[in-house]
Order: structure tokens, then sequence, then C-alpha cells
């Protein structure tokens, strides 16, 4: 099967999203899409998956025009799309997931349970014969490469010949970011054509067949993958030479004052006997899953589960207590999974912004102000280069590198230098090189400001371009900090693997 776009154009109100864009796409290969966020890459698979109907341009298969109305039109045609933010039912288990909407019935009514786990073991082998994966457990409980496993095989459960996957990998660690590049490779082994789009740049290189680049809505150039290096790619996608720049000037460490001091702190099995942070400070937290870290970063603006520990933020003793006491004090956290712990995809980007502090958008009585909410929410979002039609702009019709800017904005909306401690959590997860260095660059710009910042990422490339010091995790614990002077990937993994003990 050949899918053909043709002269693909999306008109939004004072936005031309795409402009005129040519690309074709095919059932026996991995076809590689990038671009910068805001580049059209989202609206081009919305197109082909449905979800959006092109202003002008046609779309063909095998030669027949065809007008993909919906989602259900796409899948009636064998295109199937698999989203970054993910459509999972966390609270069903993954049979229950992959059959939805076509479950087995008895007088078409009850649900048979033992059909539906069988049906759904039965798909899930026919794909992946190599996965092993519990379809009678929640998804929820599931590590995120087996639900996005889930995923793939409900796309594929009925006559998918083409299956968009969107930054599939963004939020998994290395081991089962590898299962999953063997799956991908698998899918045109099966019949089945993949358009893969990736903010790894490396593994859009080591997975795809052809890559097209867009940027600023237009089709820039489809080549195979072996006739491009990412120094390529990065010059087309940025149209500069060198590409971003994602190391930027961190400078050596700021001794400032102590924005964070704590001991004998402990939340479930991790112990951490100490730790401090400098105003000025970016401090990397490294681990493999599990090790700690990250439910760490994650207990200083939640200590609900701490059982024991002392705490002082800006030179004052703090007693432990609710999410709201922690803010108050001046700790911050910009999670990861954006949309699931920190934004609302059905409100617009001033709603989303306002969440945290709606009180600056209110008169003296408590009266709310849609002008002052408006003026904030575009200094926020001028500070930060969000890319949008608005602020009335609904949040998920934003490219996910925008979105984790509006996750991070809602921080600094009407609370500009309230904060002393900011926590970031895998901070660029589905983020494209691009808004990467632009998320980089406002991390530097308030630790300069005189911001402590604390960064928990499984990405060691950015634990490298941001930190001023690292402090690896493994069986929950810290081991000794890596200087900067002694940064490098293989120092990096050699200390969270244990392999320094």
């Amino acid at each position: 099967m050949e899918i053909v776009l043709s002269d693909i154009t999306m008109q939004f109100p004072g936005t031309r999203a795409l402009d005129g864009v040519n690309a074709t796409f095919c059932t026996d290969e991995v076809h590689g899409l990038i671009g910068e966020n805001g580049a059209g890459k989202s609206t081009l698979v919305n197109v082909l998956g449905g979800s959006l109907l092109p202003t002008s341009g046609t779309v063909q298969i095998d030669g027949r025009a065809v007008r993909l109305s919906s989602p259900h039109d796409a899948l009636l045609q064998g295109i199937a799309h698999v989203s970054q933010e993910g459509s999972l039912v966390q609270g069903l288990s993954g049979a229950e997931n992959i059959l939805l909407g076509a479950e087995p019935r008895r007088m078409g009514v009850v649900i048979r349970a033992g059909s539906l786990n069988a049906q759904a073991q039965a798909l899930l082998s026919r794909w992946f014969p190599q996965v092993q994966i519990d379809l009678r457990r929640p998804v929820g409980d599931l590590p995120m490469a087996d639900r996005k496993v889930i995923e793939i095989v409900r796309a594929l459960r009925g006559a998918a010949r083409l299956v968009i996957l969107d930054e599939p990998t963004a939020t998994l660690p290395a081991r089962e970011k590898e299962q999953l590049w063997g799956i991908i490779r698998s899918l045109p082994q099966q019949g089945v054509g993949v358009v893969l789009i990736s903010h790894f740049l490396s593994e859009i290189k080591a997975l795809s067949d052809r890559i097209s680049v867009l940027r600023d809505g237009k089709h820039v150039r489809t080549a195979p993958a072996s006739e491009l290096s990412e120094h390529d790619l990065v010059d087309m996608m940025l149209r500069r030479s060198g590409g971003a720049n994602l190391h930027g000037t961190t400078a050596a460490k700021i001794q400032g004052e102590v924005v964070l001091n704590l001991r004998d702190w402990q939340v479930g099995s991790v112990k951490v006997p100490n730790f401090h942070l400098h105003a000025g400070e970016i401090v990397g937290l490294i681990g493999l899953t599990g090790a700690g870290h990250t439910g760490f970063a994650r207990s200083l603006h939640n200590p609900a589960g701490v059982q024991c520990g002392s705490l002082v933020v800006a030179g004052k003793p703090l007693k432990l207590g609710s999410v709201a006491q922690m803010q108050a004090a001046g700790i911050a956290l910009v999670p990861d999974h954006r949309m699931e712990y920190a934004l609302v995809g059905e409100w617009n980007l001033r709603e989303n912004l306002a969440m945290v502090h709606p009180q600056h958008g209110t008169f003296g009585a408590g009266v709310l102000s849609i002008r002052r909410e408006e003026t904030e929410a575009q200094r926020v979002m001028g500070l930060l280069n969000v890319k949008a039609h608005g602020s009335g702009q609904l949040l998920k019709t934003l490219s996910g590198g925008n979105k984790q800017k509006i996750s991070i904005g809602k921080w600094l909306y009407g609370a500009e230098g309230r904060y002393r401690v900011m926590i970031f959590i895998e901070p660029t997860e589905g983020v494209d090189i691009g808004a990467k260095a632009e998320i980089y660059a406002e991390m530097r710009r308030l630790a300069a400001s005189g911001v402590g910042i604390i960064i928990a990422s499984s990405d060691l490339l950015e634990i490298e371009a941001i930190a001023h010091r690292v402090i690896p995790f493994t069986h929950q614990r810290p081991g000794p900090e890596i200087p900067q002077s002694g940064f490098s990937e293989s120092a990096f993994i050699t200390a969270i693997s244990g392999a320094a003990a």
C-alpha cells in the first residue's frame, strides 16, 4: 500500500501550519518524520490519521483519492495513530484496553472475560511473539514500554497497514527502548509500515529507511536515512549550520546561599543522609529505573510519604506538610508525563498557565479579570517562546515542546522570583532539538536569577549539558557526587550501574 499526500495545506486563524506539503508513505518501511516543534509534524500526521481535514490538497491510497474526515475513516483505510500522550485507560487491564470497544460479549451484553483475555493474548502473540506481558494486570501497573506495546497492538487489531508512532520512546529507559526498537523494526517485515516521529535523531537514523524533514510548515527534503548524517538533519531542521546550542554556557558552580538543605531523608525505601542546593546551582540526579532518584525529587515537593528527615529552605526550617505548604515555602515541581500530572488538554493556554496562581488574574475582591490573565499569559508565553495562535488556543492542539513550555510557564505566571527551588523531572521528554535548547536556556536564566534547580533525567547527555554537579543513585541510595570536571556519558553509566563501587 502506498499513501500519497499531495500539496497539503492547513490554515488556522493567523497561522499556516502546513504549506503545500508532499509526502509518500509505504507499508514496507519505517519512515522518519522530523522537524522543530511547530514545524508541522503533528499537523501532518493528524491529517494522515484523519483527525484534521486539510484546507486544501489530496490524499491518495494506491492511486485512489480518499477523504479521511475522522480517525475512524483512517482506520477503515488501514491507518492507525498511536499518539505521544497515550490513550490507555489506566484502571483497565491490558486485555481490556486492547479490545476496548470490541469486547466479546455473551447475549450481546455481558463481557466474556475468558474470551477477552484469550483474544488479546492471541493478538499480542501474533504481532510480537517475543514479548511477554501479563495482560490481566491494570495498565497503570505496567512499565511504560509494555503500555506502548499494548497501544500498538490495539492499533493493529483491525486491518492496519500503516501505524503512526509519535515519540514512542520519549519516556523509556535504555533497556525498554531497545525492546521497542525491535518491535518497530519488525512491523514492515509483517506488511505494516511505520511513520516514526522522534526527537532522538540517533533513533530516527537507526530505525528509518527514509527520513522526511519539515521546517516552518514546509517539506524540506525526503531522502534515504543512509544518505543523511545527524548534522545534516539538524541543519535542515534549524536552517543554521551547527544546530541548536544544547550545551550552552553552563558556568562553573555558583556558590550562592544554600537554598535547600536536608538530613536523614527517607521516603519509602529511598534514604538520603544529606543533600544541599545552592542558589544559582543546577544539580542533576541520575539512576536506572527504580534507583530512587525520581522518587527523591518528587518527595521534595510532595513530602506525604516522607518517614523522617529535616528540611531547611532559604535558611528557614520547614515542618513537612502538604504540597501547598512546600509551594508556599518556595519549592516548585515541573513533573514528567505532563498530560497526566501537570496540564489539562481541554483547557486553553491561559487557563493552564493560571492554574497554580489564579489569584494573579483577579481584582482585589477576587473577581476574575480576563485582561489581567491575558496580559500575564502573553508575558510568560513570550518569555518561553511558546508557538501558538494565542492564549485562547486549546492546549491539546500544541506540539509536545510547546506543551512542556506551558508546564514550566505555569510556575512563572504571576510568580516571577517567588520560587527558590525548582525541580524538573524528565524536562524534555517528547521535545525536539530546537525546543530542548530553549528549555535549557530558560533553566540557565532561572539559575542566573538565583533559583536552585534539581533535574532528574534519564537523558544522560541532557544532564551533561545542563548540570553543575551530578548525584548518581543506585539501590535507593545516593552515591558520590560527580563534579562538572568529571562529566562524561561513560562516567555516568559507570556510576549508576554500581560499577564504581
